[in-house]
């Protein structure tokens, strides 16, 4: 979420320390602070909200209570702090048809003169990235950004004698949004209509329509504030794939109880800023939140979070979250406020101390060893698979689970070319043996030797495979890829203990890996951990190699070692991989055949540039007197 230095500090009257100070305590205390930005003469803070705080967090204000939390800095204003109350209900009609509206209030405000908004609204809405649209549109969103609770202000000549209604959509209809989209609903999404017409006005918790939003030349507006079901909102706006900063609020939970509050501060910013008379309100509640007690002893919170609070200290801490509380023999019984359903067991309460004490005072302790219980057997030879194949010269890949095109679909899918996932690992191994074909000279092998062990997923469920590959830098079916393959199964059948047969096709085998491992034998523990050996590695060349052979005759005298520092002395640093690919005698005679791979870290080599090293690197050859083949 996007949060200003300065409209924060308006909740502590300018007592906030600097921005960088502030980003550091939530750093520490609450929030990851993905980026701190100067806007103008303010400070954008990019805070990164968790969906598990989301209901009250997505909100100055809710930023705001918890800084205060945070720097012990009580807070000089807080819209929440007393009961709204909004009187008597009047003449506004109100029909709910479905439970996914949990509460509905609109307020009818007459006399309105629509304009620009004043400066320090348009600066603050645009410091967080929102356009400012006019008065009565910027006093709406910015009462969402400052409490977390959205509202939607409608022309009131397009809303009827009768007032709203809450319904279902039927299949097919549609409405044109204010973003001049059309979208069309189905009969899943909650749609407001007209209660004498039945036309949809908006959809609910999402979008406006277009025909009865705000113009110059509205005079009366009604002013509608909600709660919508978060389930059906998320389902909604995935299938029109339209999420916006409300919907956001309403999936991750708002509670109803906000709705009152969001309204009387929408109606007080309107009546400021564009004039008007309120003249009727009507309200509809469906769902009220029920919050329980939560109880925690401070033994608990103390084994939780190892350390050795007082009874003084944890009161000291609820007493900066304002929270009503009763302590009792080191009990604790806490009763949270309406907007923090997230407090419901022990356990959250204990993190909220937690943080706010410090996690940097909590000292890491080293677990009693316990013995192992359980094996799980299809890790343990899951892992001797990979060990096998491994060490015979084979490399693990992990590749999508997501496919263009296959058996099962996906209702909502990350991109059009991921909408399925795959019902075998085939298609992804043949891809990646056929990617790196080509790169076989420059990692200095004979054949790409690549396999995958992971779940496929088909209408009968999920299984584990494995599945192996072999290609030859050709990228045609070389003579020697199935032998491979087949030395390769008879070396796992041996680690295994059991004979693994499979026919490939096309240089690759796949096996039902769980269907196998369920025929071995249990197991009783792990095989032991092996300490892997230090390796460094360095970044590798985007740019596109080029391979060049050289064959020659030398002497039976010389040293296969010294030839190859000869060939990379003379290549010079272009040349990154020498590799021996023939060698054979005749008449006292030894033929070496070695391919050089050139490339370079900052540009595609030319061959004019390869063919002037290999110059060198014959005249060097020729100077030795070993003669090129």
């Amino acid at each position: 979420m996007k949060v200003s230095y300065n409209w924060l500090n308006k909740y502590f009257d300018g007592k906030l320390p600097e921005a960088e100070a502030v980003a550091d305590a939530f750093t520490f205390h609450a929030w990851e602070i993905e980026d701190i930005e100067k806007v103008g003469n303010d400070t954008l803070l990019d805070v990164k909200v968790l969906p598990d705080k989301a209901m009250w967090a997505l909100s100055h204000r809710g930023i705001a209570k918890d800084l205060s939390v945070i720097l012990n800095i009580p807070l000089a204003k807080d819209a929440l702090a007393n009961k709204v109350s909004l009187g008597a209900a009047s003449t506004i009609g109100i029909v709910l048809e479905t439970d996914n509206c949990r509460r509905f209030v609109a307020a009818h405000i007459t006399g309105v003169k629509v304009g620009p908004s004043p400066e320090w609204l348009k600066t603050a809405l645009e410091t967080i990235g929102q356009r400012s649209i006019n008065n009565i549109v910027d006093a709406s969103n910015y009462v969402m950004f400052d409490l977390g609770q959205p509202s939607h202000a409608f022309d009131a000549r397009h809303i009827g004698a009768e007032g709203f209604k809450v319904r279902h959509a039927r299949d097919g209809e549609k409405l044109t949004g204010l973003d001049g989209i059309e979208y069309t609903f189905l009969q899943t999404d909650t749609v407001i209509a007209r209660n004498d017409t039945d036309e949809i006005l908006s959809i609910a918790g999402l979008k406006g329509g277009q025909h009865s939003g705000i113009s110059d030349d509205t005079t009366d507006v009604i002013v509608e504030v909600a709660n919508w079901d978060p389930v059906t909102t998320r389902r909604t706006g995935q299938r029109l794939k339209l999420r916006t900063d409300a919907s956001s609020r309403y999936e991750n939970g708002v509670v109803p109880e906000m709705v009152p509050y969001g309204l009387s501060t929408v109606i007080d910013l309107i009546l400021e800023i564009a004039g008007g008379e309120v003249t009727s309100y009507s309200e509809v509640v469906n769902t009220t939140t029920v919050l329980g007690q939560v109880n925690v002893s401070l033994t608990k919170i103390n084994n939780v979070l190892g350390l050795s609070l007082t009874t003084d200290e944890v009161s000291t801490i609820l007493e900066r979250f304002g929270w009503q509380y009763r302590a009792n023999n080191e009990e604790f019984l806490i009763t949270p406020p309406f907007e923090r359903t997230d407090l419901v067991i022990g356990e959250d309460v204990i993190e909220e101390i937690g943080r706010i004490y410090g996690y940097q005072h909590i000292t890491a302790v080293v677990p009693d060893p316990v013995p192992l219980l359980d094996i799980n057997k299809r890790f343990y030879y899951s892992e001797v698979v990979r060990d096998s194949l491994i060490a015979f010269g084979f490399s693990e890949i992990f590749t999508s689970s997501f496919r263009a095109n296959d058996e099962i679909k996906i209702a909502n899918a990350l991109a059009s070319d991921k909408g399925y996932l795959r019902s075998s690992l085939k298609d992804n191994l043949k891809e990646a043996l056929q990617k790196n074909a080509p790169n076989a000279d420059l990692l200095g092998i004979r054949q790409i030797q690549i396999f995958e062990i992971g779940t496929v997923f088909n209408s009968s469920g999920e299984s584990l495979m494995l599945s192996i590959g072999v290609q030859s830098p050709s990228g045609y079916k070389a003579k020697s890829d199935e032998p491979i393959i087949t030395e390769a199964l008879q070396s796992l059948g041996e680690q295994l203990g059991h004979m693994v047969q499979e026919k490939s096709e096309g240089g690759i085998v796949e096996i039902n890996l769980g269907t196998l491992i369920d025929q071995l034998p249990s197991v009783s523990n792990y095989q032991n951990f092996k300490q892997p050996s230090d390796v460094t590695y360095r970044p590798f060349s985007s740019y596109p190699a080029i391979v060049r052979d050289i064959a020659m005759w030398v002497s039976g005298e010389e040293d296969e070692t010294n030839i190859v520092s000869i060939l990379k002395d003379t290549a010079g640093p272009l040349c990154v991989r020498t590799t021996l690919f023939d060698r054979f005698e005749k008449d006292g005679l030894t033929s070496y055949a070695f391919r050089l791979v050139f490339q370079s870290t900052d540009r595609t080599l030319t061959d004019n540039e390869v063919n002037s090293v290999m110059d060198n690197v014959y005249e060097s050859v020729r100077e030795r007197n070993w003669e090129v083949r």
